[in-house]
């Protein structure tokens, strides 16, 4: 390989694709150039990472919880209040949905997670579940130690909208940046966000989807009921990071958006929008992520991982770099590439299309 190439080429503007690209050059010792949008104090929060995911599969909660303590102890080690605990509350209100997060009760609680249900009379058909000490990368705070990392450790790190990207079928790339061409042996979509932006339609698997969604900045009377809410029949997760601004996610319906957020925000109290962008995802049709080669080409897929996204970097990696253990590549593999019946054994909780806007 020549001295000016990389491994890998990570595309993405999240915390997952940049753990992923430091710990591809850090733990695996690869050549990494890392491009996507680069962060600004005065953009709004477009991901919430946080390491539990109402998942009803016990081997991916089980890789969550070994990835996540990873990543909380990495994180950590830049310094403080870069992660934080918080106990998220999950919200279920359809019969599909309690069901699922009556599932995934039983499953944390066998995995040694603390999880307690709680009552809220505002929704009193419904199924509240806190989960204890789970973690929450601190957006604002994070991401300048994670560039300082990624530089500590020589990974490149290039601005999308000041490089040029010719990425081929065979996976490779080239880099054109302040007039200087490199190539990559391997591309990364590494985020909803990446394949959204990079791969055409048609070189998306035939499970993958895109839902329209929003990121919205709230000023709120009273607190929320806990600093990390998700209400998984409206579409909506909340953060609240100990101030009275709250940060909201959106997927669904851009019509009845503000419905759904009003219902799930307000308990009444007074909500000021200042802020709000558009933030479109991605999910399939089984529940279950996607990872793997994109379709007709060999680019690397990270698809619809879910708000854990970011805590499965350390075992992306291994899996990438061709080192994980034999449990980490079985869960890997079994959901590839739509291929035949193979994903049916993968297939997770999937909440319905038509989310609700509570009255």
């Amino acid at each position: 390989m020549a001295d000016d190439s990389y491994d890998y080429l990570v595309l993405g503007s999240t915390p997952l694709a940049g753990l992923l690209a430091g710990l591809l050059a850090v733990e695996h010792k690869r050549r990494v150039c890392l491009v996507g949008e680069p962060f600004s104090p005065f953009r709004l929060q477009r991901s919430i990472d946080v390491s539990i995911a109402p998942v009803t599969r016990p081997e991916t909660l089980l890789l969550l919880k070994r990835a996540a303590a990873e990543t909380s102890k990495l994180v950590a080690s830049w310094g403080k209040g870069l992660i934080s605990r918080v106990d998220p509350l999950l919200v279920a209100e359809t019969p599909e949905s309690i069901a699922a997060l009556g599932h995934f009760r039983h499953l944390a609680i066998g995995l040694g997670y603390a999880v307690e249900p709680v009552a809220d009379r505002a929704i009193a058909e419904g199924l509240l579940l806190r989960v204890r000490d789970a973690q929450l990368l601190g957006h604002g705070r994070l991401e300048p130690a994670l560039e300082s990392w990624l530089s500590k450790h020589e990974v490149r790190h290039l601005d999308r909208a000041d490089t040029e990207l010719t990425l081929r079928k065979d996976g490779t790339a080239r880099i054109v940046h302040s007039g200087r061409s490199v190539e990559a042996a391997q591309v990364i979509l590494a985020g909803d966000d990446a394949v959204l932006e990079h791969l055409p339609e048609e070189a998306r698997d035939r499970s993958l989807e895109a839902v329209p969604g929003a990121a919205m900045l709230l000023d709120a009377a009273k607190p929320l009921p806990a600093p990390y809410v998700s209400f998984l029949d409206r579409g909506v997760v909340l953060v609240q990071d100990g101030k009275v601004s709250v940060s909201a996610l959106l997927t669904g319906d851009p019509a009845t958006a503000r419905a759904r957020l009003g219902s799930a925000a307000s308990r009444g109290d007074a909500l000021r929008l200042a802020g709000e962008t558009v933030v479109n995802n991605l999910r399939t049709s089984d529940g279950a992520p996607l990872l793997g080669p994109a379709r007709g080409h060999k680019a690397m897929v990270i698809a619809a991982l879910g708000p854990a996204a970011a805590f499965f970097a350390p075992a992306l990696a291994r899996y990438i770099a061709g080192t994980a253990p034999a449990d980490e590549a079985e869960w890997f593999a079994a959901r590839g590439p739509t291929r035949g019946n193979q994903r049916l054994l993968a297939a997770d909780y999937l909440p319905a299309d038509d989310l609700a806007v509570p009255a």
